[in-house]
């Protein structure tokens, strides 16, 4: 299947991005445009940049599309991996009307969104046949992060990779059909891509949600069925949260620091490695459901429609 092979070559794409430069200054303000999966990497990445002195935020295409109005920036960076996104396509036609700097991202240098943008970066080698962005997601989070300070490796790619295909291979998937995903700061955003890729493959009830929060309602529906993806920074009160939902039944896979998937608290900059064990858990589940994760009930690659 396309998509389990798009999953295990995140190591060889990281290898590839480092080819790949993307300058980013603090005293410029930036806007993340995107949709879907690339929303969600514009949402991880302005959270991450402003973590560490830079001026982010992030906005859906659809919203330009609706609302037309965006906040003061400097440059826009408009995310697609096709390319062909009719909201994106559009954003960027949009804020290049209005003056302002466009960087369009895509793995498809003939797109649509790479012909209307000022500049444009393309990861041709990152493009995928599945229609659910896996790889692509990571290479580009890396692209970005390893010119402000990243130093994570494609071996820590092959690491993290090796082990998550052990601990969720160990899993008996059939026994649950609810799904938790729970992260503060940028990693809220890294369960909310992880929400999305299970809904996606696998058409399974998703949750996202921060921490803490989960005990302000959401977790009236935890059962013996359900499984919390708990993307982890390492604290105390995390722990023990962990601990309370495993004593309610949920089963928990914790991600970060000391948890089932080892990963060190590194201020975001791990990020592209945290979302490795979501494709890989999504992909699983849809397997196990006799579903074809390349090709997922009423999705295409790219959503286009008529905005006029």
């Amino acid at each position: 299947m396309y998509t389990l092979k798009e999953i295990l070559r995140i190591p060889e794409l990281f290898e590839k991005t480092e080819e790949l430069f993307v300058e980013l200054y603090r005293d410029r303000k930036y806007l993340f445009v995107g949709c879907g999966s690339s929303y969600n990497l514009g949402l991880i990445l302005s959270r991450i940049l402003t973590k560490h002195n830079y001026r982010a935020e992030v906005i859906s295409g659809g919203q330009i599309v609706v609302r037309g109005n965006v906040p003061f920036l400097d440059k826009a960076i408009l995310l697609s991996r096709t390319g062909e996104s009719s909201e994106t396509v559009f954003a960027a036609s949009e804020l290049k009307k209005s003056g302002f700097e466009t960087l369009g991202i895509s793995c498809v240098p003939s797109s649509q969104l790479l012909k209307v943008c000022d500049e444009s970066i393309a990861l041709d080698y990152a493009n995928e046949e599945s229609i659910v962005m896996t790889g692509s997601f990571s290479a580009i989070l890396y692209l970005f992060l390893k010119e402000i300070g990243g130093n994570i490796t494609p071996e820590d790619a092959e690491t993290v990779l090796n082990r998550s295909v052990k601990v969720i291979d160990g899993i008996d998937l059939a026994k649950y059909n609810h799904f938790v995903f729970l992260g503060f700061e940028e990693l809220y955003g890294v369960a909310k891509e992880g929400a999305l890729k299970v809904q996606e493959m696998a058409q399974q009830p998703t949750e996202f949600h921060e921490p803490l929060e989960y005990r302000h309602g959401p977790i009236s529906n935890l059962s013996s069925r359900t499984i919390v993806v708990f993307q982890s920074m390492g604290t105390k009160q995390e722990k023990d949260l962990a601990k309370e939902l495993k004593m309610m039944g949920a089963y928990v896979l914790e991600i970060g620091p000391g948890g089932d998937i080892d990963l060190e608290n590194q201020k975001g900059f791990e990020a592209p490695l945290r979302v490795i064990p979501l494709f890989y858990l999504g992909y699983k589940k849809a397997i196990t459901e006799g579903l074809n994760p390349d090709k997922p009930r009423n999705l295409s690659k790219s959503v286009k429609t008529n905005l006029d």
